[in-house]
């Protein structure tokens, strides 16, 4: 990921937004469902490298070619959210 500062800040609003819920709702339950509903939504957001799963999918075991990552690495740090 090229920004973990993204990712962390997002796992700490999760863990905000947890406590929030269990104390507003007085249910493990519903705290577990929105942790595990937000770990999964921050990390199809946040963690897949579209550039690797966009190969065909026989070739996802071999590394990708030295160019494709230069030019993205280079496309990742222009653009900021």
């Amino acid at each position: 990921m090229a920004n973990d500062a993204i990712l962390r800040s997002s796992l700490i609003c999760l863990g905000v937004l947890v406590l929030v819920i269990g104390f507003y709702t007085y249910s493990f339950k519903k705290m577990f469902v929105t942790y595990v509903f937000g770990l999964f939504a921050i990390a199809g957001a946040l963690l897949p490298d579209w550039e690797f799963f966009d190969r065909d999918f026989s070739q996802w075991t071999s590394p990708m070619p030295a160019d494709n990552n230069d030019t993205n690495s280079s496309q990742r740090s222009q653009s900021r959210w």
